[in-house]
């Protein structure tokens, strides 16, 4: 594999340090549950260019799944477009769930080169002071290549983050890596119920799973968002799991949020304000998505269930947020929001991202599609099986 990996070796890889915890826990409830569907993921780029980095990716799968995993993919120095696939991967989600922070690493980390530090120290500092009293927790080693995460993470320390999703970051806080239920985990669990004929919530049994098999002391905080159902399965989550912590809302760029367009909202109080409308009732993460789903838990009785919120949030965004967060307290008396993960902190990052796109149904000995509501399979007759 040669030096793709820096200073690191295989060997430090399967230690887990540099993987992101929820990827790691999520093997563990796969195992323990014995629930092991074969899955295609697909790898895509936030900003079209060169390809970079994908055949040293597939060298790393490769050999971290001792060749368990079949792959398709670009070459590098081939021209992709935006959201164009990269790769597709095929295999056992037992092999593979667990890897996805690694192979981001590698191609994000080609795609975006450099990297100026300096700039990631500023705006982590921004990011805090836009969050006032709101705990921040780093999400962003899939962004940047993996000898980077813990200066990274040092980074987010010393601008006052809270923490961070792995453990070679984590050290910095003299902790371990945080993070619950990531969307792989929620969509293994539902190609796996799909498969076998079991009809009930693929989010609410994902939670249920976690609070069987990880150790009481990790908050069981759950991700709402997977099947366009966000406040209906936060409220489902909440009913069928007495620990339930908190929720986190995560929902894609490529859709509104349930009830978003519908909400009403303090618009005046929010003009006054100055909130950026982008931020108000946008696809994704938004104020209007985020509003109503901590009202639904509320009038639903789950005040003491917490909500964090994540994806895309810079300081501007951030800012936008504990404004509405304000105006919330006043009408309601309880937060819009607790708590903020975000891998935000370089402008310049060239984000990859991974999804489970469909699982091969042996019932019916085809591929059917899996993925997250807003997403969908994308295809290129420029992949090669490699």
């Amino acid at each position: 594999m040669g030096n793709i990996l820096e200073d690191l070796s295989i060997e430090d890889m399967r230690k887990g340090l540099y993987t992101d915890k929820y990827f790691l826990r999520s093997k563990e409830i796969l195992r323990e549950a014995e629930i092991n569907p074969t899955l295609r993921f697909q790898v895509f780029a936030r900003r079209g260019g060169i390809v970079k980095g994908v055949d040293e990716a597939a060298d790393f799968i490769r050999e971290i799944t001792e060749d368990k995993a079949t792959i398709y993919a670009l070459k590098n120095r081939m021209f992709y477009e935006t959201g164009e696939p990269l790769m597709k991967i095929e295999g056992q989600a037992q092999d593979l769930i667990e890897w996805e922070t690694g192979y981001l690493q590698i191609i994000a980390g080609a795609l975006t080169e450099y990297v100026d530090m300096d700039k990631i120290s500023q705006n982590a500092k921004a990011i805090v002071e836009a969050a006032e009293n709101k705990p921040v927790i780093y999400f962003g080693a899939r962004h940047f290549a993996t000898t980077l995460d813990e200066k990274i993470a040092k980074i987010c320390k010393e601008a006052g983050f809270v923490g961070c999703s792995t453990d070679i970051g984590a050290r910095a806080w003299n902790n371990k890596g945080l993070g619950t239920v990531p969307h792989a985990l929620i969509l293994a669990i539902a190609a796996y119920m799909q498969e076998n004929g079991i009809q009930n919530n693929p989010t609410v049994e994902a939670v249920k799973l976690f609070d069987e098999y990880i150790e009481p002391s990790v908050p069981r905080i759950a991700l709402i968002d997977t099947f366009g159902w966000d406040v209906y399965d936060a409220v489902a989550t909440a009913k069928a799991v007495s620990s339930l912590a908190g929720v986190r809302i995560d929902t894609c760029g490529e859709r509104y949020a349930q009830g978003a367009l519908e909400i009403q909202l303090p618009e005046v109080e929010f003009r006054e304000l100055n909130i950026p409308k982008r931020y108000i009732r946008s696809k994704g993460v938004s104020i209007a998505g985020t509003w109503i789903l901590r009202k639904g838990l509320n009038e639903a009785g789950y005040e003491n269930v917490e909500s964090t919120v994540s994806a895309g949030f810079n300081a501007a965004k951030i800012k936008a947020f504990v404004k509405a967060d304000k105006v919330f307290q006043r009408k309601y008396g309880s937060p819009l929001f607790s708590s903020i993960g975000t891998g935000s902190v370089y402008g310049k990052a060239v984000n990859a991202t991974s999804d489970i796109c469909a699982f091969f149904n042996k019932r019916v000995d085809a591929w059917v599609p899996m993925i997250k509501t807003g997403r969908s399979e994308m295809f290129s007759n420029k992949l090669i099986k490699l």
